[in-house]
């Protein structure tokens, strides 16, 4: 396999580590997770919203493009909701 790394746990992480059947298979999948929203996000930071910041009135925190806009959803504000 490839480079062993060690982390630091504290009591509540230990506990679920503990139940986990494949700790490794695990943090290597989240590792992929994390590497492939951050490259979603990365993307999309190079788009433009489809509505203007003035129309961002949506979403529980009232700063997303409208879900149904005509120019269809934005993926910036929406991603892959």
């Amino acid at each position: 396999m490839g480079q062993n790394k060690t982390i630091s746990l504290d009591e509540d992480t230990a506990k679920i580590a503990d139940r986990l059947p494949n700790f490794s298979r695990f943090v290597r999948q989240c590792l992929l997770k994390h590497a492939s929203q951050a490259t979603t996000a990365s993307i999309s930071h190079h788009q433009d919203h489809v509505a203007p910041e003035s129309a961002r009135i949506w979403g529980e925190t009232k700063d997303k493009c409208n879900p149904r806009h005509k120019k269809g959803r934005c993926p910036i504000c929406w991603g892959g909701q």
